[in-house]
């Protein structure tokens, strides 16, 4: 997505609820190619109604998505951070406000990339 984004001149941004380490090794471990911030706190996962919990993070839905993921070829390496916080996909304007949210309902909830570029492209259309 990141090239795309690029394009766009539309930043990419994580929040993660661990230390500065822990954000460094991330970065470090998967190249993320985007903004990191740490927020151990977790307010700005409660100011956008981020679902935290045992009942999210153990859903039966997770392990369906667990599943998918492994027979994709992807693992999960070690947690870090808030393990019961899950987070979500955000398109926020400085002008305009929250544009597009995606509010994980278990782990593994990740939202479609295209579906999150389309309101991209039409957010930069107008």
């Amino acid at each position: 997505m990141k090239p795309e984004l690029d394009k766009l001149n539309i930043g990419l941004v994580a929040i993660g609820s661990g230390t500065p380490m822990m954000a460094k090794n991330f970065h470090e471990e998967f190249h993320f190619p985007g903004t990191l911030y740490v927020d151990r706190k977790r307010l700005v996962y409660k100011s956008l109604g981020c679902n935290r919990g045992i009942k999210y993070t153990l859903a039966p839905k997770t392990l369906k998505a667990a599943k998918k993921a492994l027979s994709e070829g992807f693992s999960q390496g070690g947690t870090q951070g808030d393990a019961l916080q899950l987070g979500g996909a955000f398109i926020i304007s400085k002008k305009d406000g929250l544009i597009y949210q995606h509010l994980e309902e278990f782990a593994g909830d990740h939202p479609d990339n295209e579906e999150v570029l389309k309101y991209c492209r039409e957010y930069r259309k107008k």
